[in-house]
């Protein structure tokens, strides 16, 4: 398809939309008023806004109580379409949810008053109601690394996966909860390949598969924890992934409030979320195939009062001592949860740090580091 890299961002949605009303360019409306929701991914070239991305560990908000305003059942429809000649510059795919259009768009890089290095995706039309579905991020990377590096965005009932393939990739199968199959086909927008679909807001997503000319190269298996669905790992044909297990790692009471942590393997990775109360307040995901993959470390801390610090433990880690900025100190132990090992403590907000250190058996001190609230986590070690 001919991309015009001349058009400026504003020029192109204005033309893309022109039959939306209100007739405003949707880069403004969707700032204003939409909803972007990222997913759990792997590629760096997606990790602004509220994802954080470190030595493969993904961070998101949360996404359950999106999905369950918007259930979806087996009666809905899809469909997805290359662009054409006539589409507008940039566009990455189009299609229907139940009967009502929708187009998915990546802006040029810099374009309408996008940063530096950076880019507007957008989805609209009335698939996506009222709103449009915006997201602002580095622009689109190469090469990539998996065979699809999917993030996505929701606004109203719909929400919409995009992402760019890997050179290899001659296109992409996704099948749905009700037994539909879309079949994505990449389109080359400023020089990175892309696909993209959208389906109703909480419709599950059984796989996504990436073919070649010579077969397939590799399925992802999506994890989803009532929110929209999340590819993580990348399986080859023929490798079996994690097996399917779950449990709670931690709960109690905290500053007047109770919390809880949860651990989810599968042939997804691994995944933990944590809640306080009945509220979703943040969940981070591994690629990982094996159980020897996982290591020690926190993966993440939650925002809110409490924050939520969880991570994994290797198998010689007997205790995690948990040290409060006052000096006190807690002893969390291990859970295990299949063949893996979690462990979550609660800490205040504040901008002073808790420490933790992980001991084996022998009381020898195996790793430690730090949970600063309001800050953003690094990945375990």
């Amino acid at each position: 398809m001919s991309i015009d890299d001349q058009h400026d961002l504003h020029e192109r949605l204005d033309r893309a939309v022109e039959a939306i009303k209100p007739p405003a360019a949707p880069v403004d409306g969707a700032m204003r008023r939409g909803k972007a929701i990222r997913w759990r991914h792997r590629s760096a070239a997606v990790a602004g806004l509220a994802a954080v991305v470190a030595a493969g560990l993904i961070v998101v908000p949360s996404l359950q109580h999106a999905a369950s305003q918007n259930p979806a059942t087996g009666r809905y429809t899809a469909t997805v379409q290359s662009p054409t000649p006539r589409s507008p510059a940039g566009e990455i795919a189009s299609g229907t949810v139940n009967g009502q259009h929708w187009t998915l768009t990546a802006g040029r890089p810099g374009a309408g008053g996008a940063g530096r290095g950076q880019q507007f995706v957008i989805a609209y039309g009335p698939a996506f109601g009222p709103d449009s579905a915006t997201n602002s991020a580095p622009a689109f990377a190469t090469p990539v690394t998996d065979p699809v590096s999917l993030t996505g965005l929701a606004s109203g009932p719909s929400q919409v996966a995009y992402g760019a393939v890997a050179a290899d990739v001659s296109y992409v199968t996704v099948r749905l909860g009700n037994g539909i199959v879309l079949t994505l086909h990449p389109v080359q927008v400023y020089g990175v390949r892309l696909v993209g679909f959208a389906i109703p807001l909480g419709a599950p997503v059984v796989s996504a598969t990436a073919y070649s000319a010579r077969g397939e190269i590799g399925t992802a298996i999506p994890f989803n924890d009532g929110g929209m669905p999340t590819f993580i790992t990348w399986l080859r044909p023929g490798q079996p992934g994690l097996a399917r297990a779950s449990g709670r790692v931690g709960s109690g009471s905290y500053l007047g409030r109770t919390w809880s942590e949860k651990a989810y393997l599968g042939p997804w990775g691994a995944c933990l979320v944590a809640l306080v109360g009945q509220a979703e307040v943040g969940s981070s995901c591994q690629e990982v195939t094996s159980v020897s993959m996982i290591g020690t470390g926190v993966w993440f801390w939650s925002d809110g009062v409490p924050a939520i610090a969880m991570g994994s433990a290797g198998s010689s880690v007997a205790r995690i001592a948990v040290t409060s900025p006052d000096g006190r100190s807690t002893q969390v132990l291990p859970v295990a949860v299949g063949a893996a090992r979690f462990f979550a403590f609660p800490v205040g907000q504040g901008p002073e740090h808790w420490n933790w250190t992980a001991y084996d058996g022998s009381g020898h001190a195996i790793i430690s580091g730090q949970v600063t609230p309001g800050s953003q986590p690094q990945g375990s070690r």
